[in-house]
């Protein structure tokens, strides 16, 4: 069996003699036989409906993305690739073939007299024959010499350990998740995620005798704990956009074809939580909700390898490290991602395509070639990352021809065996005008004339230039407020203010007899409720006995740490970009890619609306792929007062520290915080996104009454479950999403969910934010007959 050996080292595979091919070839019998049978053992499973727990689902996995990956990352070419990076490459490459040989079968097979070709059988038969091409092709061109066992046998004994320490944390959040949902503590849990950043803290410890093929695995393992403890919450779909990505999926999964005309909507447009969930779904055959729970956090969590490569490409394995701890450590990376899946798939992409960008190895040709299949892959994928990734391509072209252009207008060197200035660590220009352009036009040819879903995209600029310009204030995220460049947030009782107003002004608009009247609804009170923090354990109260605030510990923490990753990337790029020897450390690529990428940030935080449409924290999750490593130097920089060996220890203290809050650690350790959803069961998010047994039940309930989607429907997230009810008949009309009572309708159905039932709170969005208010519901009974009541949802009509 060949695998991996050659993948832990750059190779460069030359031509072999005929008598070598064909000594390459007997070897790869055994494995041959294995492949074979395994393909077998899928198909008859897959076609039978058998179900064997854990190996049906891990077989049509391995079917999928696992084999065709591995097949990729082994076959012998000629190139010179690290094996992580290669393994990046290679699903990259599987992940295009699914999503744009899915769109194939779905436009081609109907033509042929085959009207569902995203059911069971034809993907089946397409993912068979993408393995059997590659495995011809592998035979065809040789494998990597090596068997999968050789690096095993020369593992050190640190080696040994981190692995099993991150393997043991994957298995602790899993299980403490379960507990969770169980209604169980959250010991296993915490321990699960301050296993993380020991772990990490093992790996800076021990890195000169851990090689970069172990680092990138622990990384693995140790960015999919971080994204199930959250995922993983929940017996049923849990999170804001995957309520609407799942309702799409499961469209396209009844209907057995996707078609942006059954659902015109920008969800509906992304191949990502479309195509590729149904053809995972088809032969994984688990519960739906779990391939967006476990399958896509599997794919998604190569993203912090991929930032652990690109940070090697020109720094330390400790700088690389701690880029990583940094990455996975942001909020968002595990409370937020998890919830968004399309964008996860970009992200995958979006990552493969700044690696290709960076190499210093290779052709111009092949660089491209890759960014175009990336280019592609972000655009089916989601919308905006591919916005953001276009602007911050355009920004990084500007800024590097501006400064070729300055250097060109200095006067002439008098002494030209001296450098007039200092070079990068390579001068690869990869971002071009052409790649400018060519990324542009698939972003208009499938958002524009394709799906037309980009009108949103105008909306969006056309709100945002006119306030920062001065004519227009605009609206902006909450999450602004953590930018060095916020004047200030907005209150929730501001927030709620602002909705009530939107809400008078769409009564206007529409027929004046549809809601109920203004002058019931008007004097039903709504004032905000502030979530209750968590309580102080016995830690925090023996801190609060000897005067140390924690609740105010707790908030200083997190805002140092939001305001401090801000100051030390301003301080990572002047320092690498004006200091002539670091410049020489970085590639010119890379830098001015990063500087794009700030820029972008920068503009997600000070024009009104963009920091709601797209966020700001994915903003930054998105820049962190490049930024990172210049974060951490300017950390180091910011420390050298220090000394030179605890400015670096300090750097890494100040990380792991970070991160022992952002997880949640000790926040949870010792109270006064909010609570996280993947520690608790309660906090903010768990009240509005956590769907409950009895909502599930209510919801079976009211599908099965007459008229239910075109009366309409109003609730909170629990909304898009009844989105598609009937999903041969959706037209995005049949349902209203919110309770707010200014917009209630005469005629709809009002749900009121678990968390309105039990704590009297409701939870609207407003710009982005949650904002959590005092619900009336005396009020609504006294309005509206309560035709349902499990005990934890009702339903008001």
């Amino acid at each position: 069996m060949t695998d991996t050996s050659q993948l832990l080292t750059p190779t460069v595979e030359p031509e072999q003699s005929g008598t070598a091919e064909r000594t390459r070839r007997l070897g790869a019998g055994p494995w041959l036989l294995v492949s074979v049978a395994l393909l077998v053992a899928t198909n008859l499973l897959v076609l039978t409906g058998y179900r064997v727990a854990f190996v049906g689902a891990a077989l049509g996995w391995w079917l999928i993305v696992v084999h065709p990956t591995y097949l990729i990352a082994t076959t012998r070419v000629r190139t010179s690739v690290t094996g992580a990076e290669r393994l990046a490459y290679s699903l990259g490459a599987a992940l295009f073939v699914l999503i744009v040989g899915g769109l194939a079968l779905d436009l081609l097979l109907p033509v042929v007299g085959i009207p569902h070709p995203l059911n069971r059988v034809p993907v089946l038969v397409a993912v068979d024959s993408l393995n059997v091409a590659l495995l011809g092709w592998r035979l065809r061109r040789g494998a990597l010499p090596g068997s999968w066992l050789s690096p095993l046998r020369t593992l050190s004994p640190r080696e040994w350990r981190v692995l099993a320490f991150a393997a043991l944390t994957l298995f602790l959040v899993i299980a403490g998740a379960n507990r969770l949902n169980n209604g169980q503590g959250d010991l296993i849990t915490l321990i699960g995620l301050a296993g993380v950043v020991a772990t990490f803290a093992m790996m800076l410890w021990w890195r000169a005798s851990v090689r970069d093929s172990v680092i990138s695995a622990v990384t693995y393992l140790l960015g999919l704990s971080l994204l199930l403890s959250t995922s993983l919450r929940g017996w049923f779909v849990t999170g804001h956009d995957i309520q609407r990505e799942y309702r799409v999926f499961e469209l396209t999964k009844a209907h057995g074809v996707w078609n942006i005309g059954s659902f015109h909507d920008a969800y509906n447009a992304c191949l990502s939580i479309t195509i590729l969930p149904t053809a995972i779904s088809q032969l994984v055959r688990v519960d739906d909700p779990y391939v967006y729970k476990v399958f896509f956090q599997l794919v998604f969590a190569i993203c912090p390898v991929i930032v652990y490569l690109l940070a090697r490409r020109y720094w330390s394995k400790r700088i690389a490290i701690l880029s990583v701890v940094y990455f996975v450590g942001f909020p968002t990376f595990f409370t937020d991602m998890p919830f968004l899946n399309r964008q996860e798939i970009a992200f995958v992409f979006l990552g493969v395509a700044l690696l290709a960008m960076t190499r210093r190895q290779g052709t111009v040709w092949n660089r491209n070639i890759a960014l175009a299949v990336c280019g592609v892959g972000v655009g089916l994928s989601h919308y905006s990352t591919m916005y953001v990734f276009v602007g911050t391509l355009t920004v990084a072209w500007i800024a590097e021809r501006g400064v070729l252009l300055l250097g060109r207008l200095r006067p002439a060197n008098p002494k030209p065996h001296r450098k007039s200035s200092p070079g990068w660590a390579d001068g690869t220009r990869t971002v071009g005008m052409i790649v400018i352009l060519a990324f542009g036009l698939v972003t208009f040819v499938w958002g524009g004339l394709v799906t037309h879903t980009a009108s949103s995209v105008t909306t969006t600029v056309e709100q945002a230039l006119p306030g920062f310009f001065g004519t227009s204030g605009g609206a902006h995220s909450a999450d602004s407020s953590y930018s060095l460049l916020s004047t200030g947030g907005t209150t929730p009782q501001q927030l709620l203010d602002q909705y009530r107003a939107q809400a008078l002004h769409d009564r206007k608009v529409d027929d004046p007899g549809t809601y109920l009247p203004l002058s019931t609804v008007s004097s039903w009170p709504t004032h905000t409720v502030t979530e209750p923090s968590l309580p102080l354990t016995d830690t925090g109260k023996l801190l609060s006995d000897v005067h140390v605030p924690v609740a105010a510990v707790n908030d200083a923490v997190r805002s140092l740490a939001a305001k401090g990753e801000q100051v030390f990337v301003v301080i990572g790029l002047a320092v690498l970009g004006l200091i002539g020897w670091r410049r020489r450390q970085v590639g010119r690529a890379f830098y001015f890619l990063a500087l794009g990428s700030v820029v972008m940030v920068m503009a997600v935080t000070v024009l009104p609306g963009l920091s709601v449409s797209y966020g700001l924290l994915r903003a930054f999750q998105q820049a962190l792929f490049l930024i990172a490593p210049i974060l951490v130097i300017g950390s180091i920089t910011l420390f050298k007062p220090l000394g030179q060996v605890w400015a670096k220890r300090a750097a890494g203290i100040v990380a792991l520290g970070f991160m022992v809050s952002t997880i949640g650690v000790m926040p949870q350790v010792l109270g006064g915080y909010a609570a996280q959803l993947n520690l608790n069961n309660s906090g903010e998010y768990y009240n509005e996104y956590y769907q409950h047994p009895q909502e599930v039940e209510a919801v079976t309930w009211l599908s099965n009454q007459p008229a239910t989607l075109p009366v309409g429907i109003q609730a909170e997230s629990t909304t898009d479950h009844f989105a598609f009810t009937s999903p041969d008949k959706v037209t995005g009309s049949e349902y209203i999403t919110d309770i707010f009572p200014t917009l209630l309708r005469k005629s709809t159905w009002v749900v009121l969910g678990y968390s309105t039932v039990r704590t009297g709170t409701a939870t609207a969005q407003v710009d982005g934010d949650l904002v959590t208010y005092r619900y009336p519901i005396k009020a609504l009974s006294k309005s509206e007959n309560l035709v349902y009541d499990d005990g934890a949802t009702e339903v008001f009509k």
